[in-house]
């Protein structure tokens, strides 16, 4: 998630990698986004997806980043 430019230099520095649990976007309705544009270009259909691991942290180049590891069962 971006850091506020209100803040000071130095507060933004101490936000980065820190947990981001302000209402500029919900957890849950990121990763719907996410799963939603993911279908038929990741996978087929995002009932695949069986399992998550979310986080939402500051950083001073803010984007999404996807790890797909195939499950062979």
């Amino acid at each position: 998630m971006p850091i506020p430019k209100s803040l000071s230099k130095k507060k933004q520095t101490l936000l980065i990698g820190k947990p981001c649990i302000k209402k500029n976007g919900d957890i849950d309705n990121l990763c719907k986004i996410v799963l939603d544009a993911s279908n038929g270009v990741l996978f087929r259909d995002d009932c695949q997806v069986y399992h998550l691991l979310t986080q939402k942290v500051y950083s001073d180049n803010p984007r999404i980043e996807i790890r797909l590891i195939e499950y062979e069962g």
